[in-house]
């Protein structure tokens, strides 16, 4: 299982990365993720799907365990910390607002993909959770690529029309819009 895993090593770093914004605490998280999932005694049929990985599920690990080392810091400032009079807490790097609006991005990225066909599903999951390309989805799935490419389109189409202006809310910081 971790030997597939390693496989995508880099792409793991670069996904942490965008998380932390330091390559270190990147690559510290990647190394903590490949124990978790090893103490947790994941196989390769859970993480894969067609003997490659499923990035979607990384992803989602990395992601959990980044918040939860976000959230482990502020309580430990917060313990460190003498609550007297008037005196402010420092500013922690965890936002509650920023997460909170990025699950509610994810939030309505599901109820949208509720909306479809479990075919509209698959696809989906496959190009953007997966990452497979469109040629890739229509040679495995035996269809024509035209279909493949035109289903993208509308997802591509349909997610700027409902989530463009939370996700340019979101990353210019303006939380409280989203």
């Amino acid at each position: 299982m971790l030997e597939l895993l390693a496989t995508k090593h880099d792409d793991w770093v670069r996904i942490a990365f965008s998380m932390t914004g330091n390559v270190d605490d990147a690559q510290d998280l990647v190394q903590d993720m490949y124990l978790r999932l090893d103490r947790l005694g994941k196989t390769k049929e859970q993480i894969s799907y067609k003997d490659t990985v499923n990035r979607y599920f990384v992803w989602t690990v990395l992601f959990n365990m980044f918040k939860v080392s976000k959230r482990t810091k502020v309580y430990k400032k917060l313990e460190t910390c003498e609550l007297i009079g008037n005196e402010e807490l420092e500013d922690s790097e965890y936002d509650i607002n920023e997460n909170d609006s990025f699950e509610r991005i994810i939030s309505k990225i599901n109820q949208i993909e509720s909306t479809w066909t479990t075919y509209q599903r698959q696809i989906f999951n496959l190009y953007f959770i997966r990452g497979l390309s469109g040629n890739k989805i229509a040679k495995e799935g035996l269809v024509p690529k035209s279909e493949v490419y035109g289903y993208i389109k509308e997802f591509k189409s349909i997610l700027k029309e409902e989530l463009g202006e939370d996700v340019t809310d979101y990353f210019n910081g303006d939380y409280d819009k989203i």
